[in-house]
């Protein structure tokens, strides 16, 4: 299947974007708000296994220290705390978003990606469950991801009518 996004660039703007998404980020709890789910979902979405590829080497990236996490946090210590299961779900979460195929109908591509965000919702509660921190306290994520899963059926719906 033809993506929106080429593989080359589809992977760089993956990246680039995350990157550029690291300082805003909401402090709520154990772990903040961001937009990177978003992103992530619609990498895997419109440049299909590249956008995922772009979120390992954007992950890489912070492996290596830059500040490229969420406000501005790099390297193994900051991956490893309350956010690593949101971590480890990023890459899958674009994953199951290389299923998004233009043409769907909106509803159809709603419950995709409120899969993905649900998935990330599961391995980041895992995650902060583990380390002992107040999984409760990850009930104010709900509302966005539902917010961030609406505004990627709209991004793609919109993607979907100009390439048909």
């Amino acid at each position: 299947m033809t993506r929106p996004l080429a593989p080359l660039p589809g992977a760089l703007a993956t990246t680039i974007a995350l990157c550029a998404a690291a300082p805003l980020a909401i402090p709520a709890g154990a772990v903040p708000i961001t937009l990177q789910s978003l992103i992530v979902c619609l990498a895997g979405a419109l440049a299909g296994g590249a956008g995922v590829a772009g979120v390992l080497a954007w992950l890489a990236l912070a492996a290596l220290g830059l500040p490229v996490l969420a406000g501005m946090n790099g390297g193994l210590l900051a991956m490893g705390g309350y956010s690593a299961g949101f971590i480890i779900g990023l890459p899958l979460a674009a994953r199951v978003t290389t299923r998004w195929q233009t043409g769907w109908r909106w509803q159809r591509t709603l419950w995709l990606m409120l899969a993905a965000h649900g998935l990330l919702l599961a391995l980041g509660t895992a995650g902060v469950g583990l380390r002992g921190g107040d999984v409760a306290g990850l009930l104010v994520l709900l509302p966005g991801a539902v917010v961030k899963a609406v505004a990627a059926t709209l991004t793609l719906k919109s993607v979907s009518r100009r390439a048909t």
